[in-house]
């Protein structure tokens, strides 16, 4: 290659594939290895242009090497692990619009952290040969995932990235237990907390000062891995006995006949033991540890992972369920997003099987782009590209094209065009002979389906409305907030000025005061080894020169009047940044007189890198950061004016926030709340310090009062997921920036300091209610008959907790308030569970498909009412970021001002607010064209048509199988309640189906599955951008069943109008009883008390949860209260398991760590491991739970009179047990007979029985006393029979 060489790229729209120089295919794993680990110079495409990097990698550390060549020698580093596609030159759908060979360039797309879109690291290697290496070694390092390697192998892994971590912290090789912290977190992915990492060197016997060698991370990695507590119910107990006596003597050594008996009588497995001890043992036996490793491992999965399809592929499509996605080209919310071509990529290699294409015609080019918003637009060629060459890499199954079409006749007969030339034989261009029904997956195997109309388009604008006169991203004031200029997205309309909540803008940092790096970062175990000193309590990070005097002049007065003119304050010291000069340090000291000294920390880059030294002669030693300069001068002496100096105390900065007014010592919560009442503007606050030196930051919130946790880390300030230098600027951080998002999305920051006055002076009295009532959750309110209104008035709300709306607005979930005659609470927009009066409202009579909702949806956080507020225009400064603004004021409202940097720009929406009725509309309203014949041609299989109201019988009986309806959630639940079960069953079974969001869902929240899944909908389309619930359920229904391959076959009895989603009754029920028992890496950025929440998700019937106690640890959290889940499943062929794993935040809420989700029919019993996956169903390195399950298989006719019956039998031989000593083996097995059944039967009217009967079996359990007076002769039988304590003990505990 010529290195530096500009090469035009002139490629085709599809170029043809480059000649393979070399067959690197055949190379074997040994020789790749070879290759990639000795240094190859490439040029990394960085934008427009390129830079020479030196590229390897490193087998022990399973990463690739990135060094720059000259001075600044900076390492990248991309691990294994992270790598989800390696694409080598014609392979990019896109190609490199760069000056580069196109046979030399290679791609790898990789993760960072939880983000959707992956990132790209782009390079032009030496010659081809050497590319095609490259792509065909990374593709090998791809598939050898890292936790699919043995335990030892990953430990060592993780070990071997601690020199590229550390390797210049220290001088002999060893670091701190803080920049042990840091390690842990970037290597190892350990997010510990500074006083569990104390307390495992403690256990280690490591001091907290302690320094800590390579050599010991062995001991800690497994201390942080290991907690053989798991084990312990696997062992007899000390009185012989045992719950799964299935081990005797605990030697740390598993004997291998005990080993057999458990794997094949508890896990019902095949795998031998010699297997198990050859894999994860040594010597012929397994220590406990690697016993553990057994018992977490893919070898033990809680369900069966499917590697090939298993459905028969050859019914009708219409028998399939289809992962769908909805808006694929979008990355985030539906109104300001970017649309990428790599969503689709993702999309697709993620088995989806239908994705949509919104397209326009834009300067004669036709683009993908969701019309009238602000999201951005792609190329339709670029992805088709994507499409053709990634629709079958997953699965030969074909792939479905929903197409909303906005182009006229002309642009059709170009687009079907397009279609054809870059789709080629892989589109479906003629029917098939089906026999009068859709084609099977097998016969559409690698074909692409087009859905759209035929002959007539009607033009949809499915979330904005099409009276729309401006639209734009604003800067937004209100006089709440002055001098607060924020982002908004706002959209005008010849009545109406609709802005959307504060949008994120890159731009801010510019107009803000400029906040230091640590402060608003991530908190705790993502501080840099650079930044550690910011953690320190001798570090003054906002100090000047002036006031570090007076400190250290306080400092010493105050320690003489406490301890006496003797003290010595020698080597006693501060660091405090230098007034002139960036990155440079002053550090303060005491001498042997007490007197103040200061000497300069100097610097110089070595490696790209800044190092710090205070002696300067040739060998002296320099340090990579501040805290290793420290740490390394407590242990060493240096040189001031000849004489030897250690240093010892660290100074600390004074508390300089106790003057401020928000600070409240020693308040109660119910204090600061009641001050808090009387200020009705959200973001009121105050900070309060409880004696124990804890801190609380309260807030107004809502229409409710807030507290949150604020922590300390040496003189770190630490709250929800970001770190502080100091406690003020932690509050003047979130007086610019949001503190706190609700769940309507609804944007808080800090607006006004609530001063502490005497609660005698407080309007509010000492036996109010408090405010921070438990509010309505989402799923209770769609419970509940919705009630509708109509505002017949415009309505100004005079309080916080007041709607306000103008006449014509719907309001839902209205309910009567229970604390004002009069009053409703409801709904409006984002404005959820406010009040408001009776008389300005009517119930509403409902219209079918009527929008209810303004053109922003969820995102909207207000509105103005045009013809009721005057505007004027103002110029403040030519040099003000802002320099130009409109002020609109509403009559008895406050005033709302718009920025612009255009004076322009601010005539022209001005003179659209000032006449509104003039302005032209931005699009023309729905119309229909003819569509051209050439692109009405391609669409055969999946023709839309209209949703009927109803499905009727006579709508069934005219159904075409090659018609499709697509209908949002709404009109899905309207259909669900309006037809009958089995017309609508009927339909799905001989037609396509599709569902998409609401359009009030402008934020790409997905709605449940579910029920679009239950009617028997196959093509449930998901926002896949969004990794809530919704997304997380469409991925354990096709990811973990038919090998991933985006179908997933009906049940028989769906397709055979022999099933009702409604009914409650089915044969071949089961029931559960889980007890989670441990877990591993299960960290949040939030907290350090993880819960399991297993919830079982199907037909209505079925949807039921429960979950454990919060653990006490994330690292290898144990759950010991042997607390047992029991889950009912009626129809276990509809039915998915769900494991959750959340932790709660400093504010209280919830926040989720992972998940593993899968159908009922894949479930393992006994010992098993729990995968965890993110939102996106990408595994979590490590993260696993570890649990027992047992299954029951219930049967019964007549389930209430059965247990009638079974009750009397048991009185009877309660009876008979009275009276007989012994008990005989007959009598004992007829006991354990009785009890099975009556056990079954319970479960079975668990609904109705178990609630309210208290002579249910299960009841008698729930306590010892309780059931060793209702049958006596029970605990010691409970003994011999030797039943699992699950039925006994666990059961009723989460019924």
């Amino acid at each position: 290659m010529r290195f530096g060489k500009k090469k035009q790229n002139n490629a085709p729209l599809k170029p043809e594939k480059i000649e393979i120089h070399e067959d690197v295919s055949c190379l074997s794993i040994t020789e790749c290895l070879l290759f990639a680990q000795d240094e190859h110079q490439i040029m990394q495409f960085l934008g427009p242009n390129q830079k020479q990097k030196i590229l390897k990698y490193d087998l022990d550390s399973h990463q690739l090497i990135i060094k720059s060549i000259g001075h600044n020698c900076k390492l990248d580093l991309i691990r294994c692990e992270d790598i989800k596609e390696v694409r080598y030159a014609t392979e990019c759908f896109q190609l490199l619009k760069l000056s580069a060979e196109i046979d030399l360039c290679v791609t790898i797309k990789y993760r960072v952290d939880e983000s959707f879109v992956w990132n790209s690291f782009k390079f032009e290697a030496f010659d081809p040969d050497s590319a095609q290496k490259w792509v065909h070694t990374l593709r090998l390092m791809q598939e050898a995932k890292i936790h699919k390697q043995s335990p030892d192998k990953i430990k060592e892994i993780f070990i071997n990235r601690f020199p590229y971590l550390l390797e210049s912290v220290s001088l002999d090789g060893q670091i701190s237990p803080k920049e042990l912290k840091v390690f842990l977190c970037d290597a190892m992915n350990f997010k510990l907390e500074t006083e569990e990492l104390n307390q495992i060197m403690k256990d280690e016997g490591l001091l907290e000062d302690s320094v800590i060698e390579k050599s010991n991370l062995t001991s800690i990695y497994n201390r942080l891995i290991y907690d053989e507590r798991i084990i312990d119910p696997l062992y007899e107990d000390k009185s012989g006995k045992s719950v799964y006596p299935f081990f005797t003597i605990r030697t740390g050594i598993i004997d291998n006949m005990e080993l057999e008996e458990f794997l094949n009588q508890e896990q019902k497995t095949d795998m031998l033991v010699d297997t198990v001890v050859n894999k994860y043992g040594k010597d012929g036996s397994l220590t406990s540890k690697q016993f553990i490793d057994y018992l977490y491992s893919d070898d033990n999965l809680v369900y069966t992972r499917a590697d090939a399809v298993e459905d028969s592929m050859d019914s009708p499509l219409s028998h399939y369920w289809i992962a769908s996605s909805h808006n694929t080209y979008l990355t985030g919310n539906q109104i300001t997003s970017k649309s990428n071509v790599e969503a689709y990529v993702q999309a697709l290699l993620s088995g989806c099987k239908c994705v949509e294409l919104d397209v326009w015609e834009r300067q004669n080019t036709i683009m993908i782009l969701h019309g009238n918003t602000l999201t951005t637009m792609i190329a339709a060629s670029d992805v088709l590209a994507a499409i053709e060459q990634y629709a079958f890499k997953v699965s030969p199954y074909p792939l479905i094209l929903s197409i909303e079409n906005h182009l006229g006749p002309q642009m059709q007969e170009d687009f079907a065009k397009m279609i054809k030339e870059i789709l080629g034989d892989k589109l479906l261009s003629a029917p098939l002979p089906d026999g009068g029904q859709l084609p099977s997956p097998n016969m559409l195997r690698n074909k692409i389906i087009i859905k759209d109309k035929k002959h007539l388009r009607d033009f949809n604008h499915e979330y904005l409305k099409t009276d729309i006169v401006r639209r734009g991203e604003i800067y937004f004031e209100s006089s709440l907030h002055a001098n607060d200029w924020s982002r908004r997205v706002v959209l005008m309309t010849p009545e109406f000025l609709y802005y959307s909540y504060q949008e994120s803008d890159s731009d801010e940092g510019e107009m803000r005061e400029r906040i230091g790096a640590i402060n608003g970062s991530p908190a705790g175990t993502t501080l840099k080894l650079s930044d550690l000193h910011l953690a320190e309590p001798w570090y003054w990070g906002g100090v000047d020169a002036n006031a570090g005097n007076y400190y250290i002049s306080e400092y010493v007065k105050s320690m003489i009047s406490l301890m006496g003119e003797e003290i010595n304050l020698s080597g006693d010291f501060a660091i405090r940044p230098r007034t002139q000069g960036v990155g440079e340090f002053v550090l303060l000291f005491l001498d042997s007189q007490n007197k103040a000294k200061k000497i300069k920390v100097q610097s110089k880059y070595e490696r790209g890198f800044p190092r710090y030294f205070i002696e300067d002669y040739p060998g002296a030693p320099t340090f990579e950061s501040l805290y290793a300069l420290v740490k390394h001068y407590q242990r060493v002496s240096f040189s001031v004016d000849k004489v030897p100096l250690i240093l010892k105390r660290p100074i600390q900065e004074p508390r300089n926030f106790a003057k401020e007014i928000w600070f409240h010592y020693g308040a109660t919560f119910e204090d600061s709340e009641r001050r808090l009442r009387d200020h009705k503007v959200n973001g009121a606050f105050l900070v309060r310090e409880l004696p124990d030196n804890k801190f609380r930051l309260v807030f107004r919130c809502a229409g409710s009062v807030r507290s949150c946790k604020i922590r300390q880390d040496g003189r770190l300030w630490i709250i929800g997921n970001s770190q502080f230098e100091g406690l003020t600027q932690l509050v003047d951080y979130y007086k610019k920036r949001p503190l706190y998002i609700t769940k309507n999305n609804q944007e808080i920051k800090l607006t006004k300091p609530v001063e502490m006055i005497p609660l005698d002076q407080v309007s509010t009295p000492a036996d109010y209610q408090l405010l921070n009532q438990e509010y309505v959750t989402e799923e209770e309110i769609r419970e509940r008959p919705e009630e509708v209104y109509e505002a017949e008035e415009d309505y100004h709300g005079r309080a916080e907790d007041e709607l306000t709306f103008l006449r014509g607005a719907i309001i839902r979930n209205v309910e009567q308030d229970s604390d004002h005659v009069g009053w409703f609470v409801g709904d409006y927009g984002p404005r959820k569970r406010k009040r408001f009066p009776k008389k300005f409202v009517r119930l509403y009579e409902w219209e079918e498909e009527e929008n209810l909702d303004n053109p922003l949806g969820n995102m909207c956080e207000g509105m103005i009412q045009l013809k009721k507020s005057t505007a004027r225009l103002h110029t403040v400064s030519d040099n003000s970021y802002i320099p130009h603004y409109i002020s609109i004021k509403c009559e008895g409202r406050e005033e709302y001002r718009m920025g612009f940097k255009q004076y322009e720009e601010m005539e022209r929406w001005f003179d659209s607010i000032t006449n509104p009725k003039k302005s032209k509309p931005l699009s023309k309203k729905p119309t229909k064209r003819k569509q051209s014949v050439a692109y009405s041609a391609l669409v055969i299989y999946a023709v839309a048509i209209p949703a009927p109201i109803e499905f009727t019988d006579d709508y069934i009986a005219s159904l075409n199988y090659r018609e499709m309806s697509s209908f949002n959630e709404n009109k899905l639940e309207s259909l669900t309640q309006k037809s009958t079960a089995a017309n609508l069953l009927a339909f799905t079974s001989s037609c396509l189906g599709r569902v998409y969001p609401k359009g009030m869902r402008t934020n790409s929240n997905n709605y449940d599955p579910l029920l679009a899944w239950n009617y028997g909908i196959q093509l449930v389309a998901l926002n896949y951008q969004t990794p809530d619930k919704g997304m997380q359920l469409n991925w354990g229904k096709f990811h973990n069943h038919n090998a991933g391959c985006g179908y997933v076959k009906k049940p028989f009895d769906m397709v055979t109008n022999k099933f009702d989603p409604r009914q409650d009754s089915f044969s071949n029920s089961v029931a559960l009883f889980i007890r989670v028992v441990g877990g591993r890496m299960l960290f949040s950025e939030s907290g350090n008390s993880p819960k399991v929440k297993i919830s079982m998700e199907g037909l209505d019937c079925d949807v039921t949860a429960a979950e454990t106690l919060p653990a006490k640890s994330s690292t290898c959290p144990y759950w010991g209260d042997g607390k047992v889940i029991s889950l009912l499943c009626l129809n276990p062929d509809m039915a998915m398991l769900r494991f959750e794993v959340t932790d709660t935040n400093d504010f209280g809420d919830e926040k989720f760590i992972g998940h593993c989700t899968f159908p009922i029919r894949q479930l393992m019993t006994g010992w098993r491991c729990v995968p965890l996956f993110d939102g996106y169903g990408h595994e979590k390195l490590l993260a696993r739970l570890l649990v027992h399950i047992e299954m029951e298989i219930l049967k019964s006719s007549d389930p209430e009179r059965e247990m009638k019956r079974v009750r009397g039998e048991i009185l009877q031989l309660n009876e008979h047990l009275t009276e007989v000593s012994p008990v005989s083996e007959q009598d004992i097995a007829r006991l354990k007979e009785i009890e099975d059944k009556y056990f079954e039967l319970s479960f079975l009217q668990r609904k109705t029985e178990l609630d309210q009967n208290r002579y249910g079996f299960v009841r008698y359990y729930t306590s010892y006393k309780q059931y060793n007076h209702d049958f006596p002769h029970l605990p010691s039988l409970i003994l011999q029979l030797n039943i699992s304590p699950v039925r006994f003990f666990g059961s009723c505990c989460s019924i």
